[in-house]
């Protein structure tokens, strides 16, 4: 067993107050970190409950965000009169949710049956065992978890490893790379593969369309989740994460990090002005009005506006990647799924797991991407011939969905990233340097894992 899985361990034995703090800090910084990276409640959304009923049959307590849940109501629906359920929803805005599930399911209240999580937050909540384990629910049906299922998706659900599965996948979000193919041929230039490449790209395109609006790349530099969501692929291209994997330490006063942060500042220059005010939104729309020719932190919500030709100028324009990295580092992709669990205390779990396995199921993907454009978790989905007519870069977000990695797989993920995501964007801002910017994260960060007991 390494550092990291008896961390892992460790989470069972997190303390209220601890779980509190982890909340707060959360919380405050959630508004980017949302399926698609951005929670806006849609028009006339509220907080309160809705029944599904049917008389008799059994029940289930379902909690998830508001816009999903506005999503997949008919599909509730639908499960709710072929088999006799009633289900209770508990809609909240993403923040908000995360408070509920971090009380209710770490006090095993009982209050809910199926829970829709982050999966940033399942180091949290599967590694403290707060889930049910739904590996040995199915081990007694004689049911496993087929490998129809992006095998780098469906490991999101276990922490620490070989624990069991404690979360199924039903959003399939993954960051991307974008960039505009006519552009690029515009001006004979080929994809780049590195960050380097990437740089080289960006100001050849703003030296050659700056007049006309048009900027070589787009990133977010809005404090906490925006920011820190944009340097992680640059990051991780150079071949450093936030944290070691095997000892826990932050990575950030290191050279790649110091290189990553340079050449992130470089980027920031080919932008479009006020680039320390976008959030995901707006780097969306510079993406499809045609303002910007790539972006290294595009995720499917934007590449579907981008391909609506009600809204967007660069329909049949653009095509997605993997992320890029410098010579020597494999590239990765980010996940930003979302996952279904059953917290231990349940009281209705084996009608929840009845609930789950159908939801997950190929045919209820296929419906969810088609019909709401949530994007899937299923290999056959994603290849599906109608699918990828609809949607034409599902090619594309298969093959960065199968290198994909998740953020730094940590109870206290949520508060380091609002400690380096607020620095990154203060140098976005030239409110600091890039190495001062890194210094004083990297402090930070071990100064919380310290005072978590996780460094010494």
């Amino acid at each position: 067993m390494d550092r990291n899985d008896k961390d892992a361990l460790r989470t069972s034995k997190l303390s209220r107050r601890n779980l509190i703090k982890t909340s707060a800090v959360a919380g405050a910084g959630a508004i980017a970190g949302s399926r698609f990276g951005n929670a806006k409640a849609a028009p006339g959304a509220g907080t309160g409950v809705r029944r599904y009923s049917n008389q008799g049959g059994g029940e289930i307590n379902f909690a998830a965000q508001t816009t999903d849940i506005q999503q997949v109501q008919p599909l509730l629906d639908e499960y709710s009169q072929k088999n006799n359920v009633k289900i209770t929803t508990v809609p909240n805005p993403y923040a908000d949710l995360y408070a509920k599930l971090n009380i209710n399911l770490t006090q095993a209240t009982g209050a809910y049956d199926v829970v829709s999580m982050d999966d940033p937050w399942m180091p949290l909540f599967a590694g403290g065992e707060f889930l049910a384990n739904i590996s040995e629910m199915m081990d007694k049906r004689g049911v496993k978890a087929d490998t129809d299922f992006l095998p780098q998706l469906l490991a999101l659900g276990e922490f620490p490893a070989g624990s069991g599965l404690r979360g199924l996948p039903w959003v399939g979000n993954v960051q991307v790379f974008a960039w505009r193919t006519d552009v690029l041929q515009e001006l004979g230039m080929k994809v780049p593969k590195t960050w380097d490449e990437v740089l080289t790209v960006a100001t050849a395109v703003t030296d050659a369309k700056k007049s006309e609006g048009l900027y070589g790349i787009g990133l977010r530099g809005q404090a906490g989740n925006p920011a820190a969501t944009s340097f992680l692929p640059v990051l991780r291209g150079f071949g450093k994460d936030l944290l070691d994997p095997k000892t826990s330490e932050p990575q950030l006063e290191t050279p790649e990090a110091m290189s990553a942060i340079d050449l992130h500042l470089k980027l920031r220059d080919q932008t479009p002005p006020g680039v320390e005010n976008v959030g995901h939104p707006e780097n969306g729309i510079n993406l499809y009005s045609g303002h910007i020719a790539m972006s290294g932190d595009i995720w499917p919500d934007q590449l579907l506006q981008a391909f609506d030709p009600k809204v967007s100028k660069v329909v049949g324009k653009i095509e997605v990647g993997a992320e890029p990295a410098q010579s020597g580092v494999k590239p990765a992709d980010m996940t930003g799924n979302w996952l279904l669990g059953i917290p231990e205390g349940a009281k209705n779990a084996d009608a929840a797991l009845d609930f789950i396995l159908w939801f997950t199921a190929a045919e209820q993907q296929k419906r969810l991407l088609m019909d709401n454009s949530i994007p899937a978790t299923r290999l056959s989905v994603l290849q599906d011939p109608e699918a990828v007519d609809k949607f034409p870069f599902l090619p594309g977000l298969l093959n960065a969905a199968k290198q994909a990695l998740p953020r730094p797989r940590t109870p206290y993920y949520s508060a380091l990233e609002e400690i380096y995501g607020r620095w990154v964007s203060e140098a976005i801002a030239g409110q600091t340097s890039g190495p001062d910017a890194m210094k004083n994260a990297n402090k930070e960060m071990r100064d919380l894992l310290v005072r978590e007991g996780v460094l010494s």
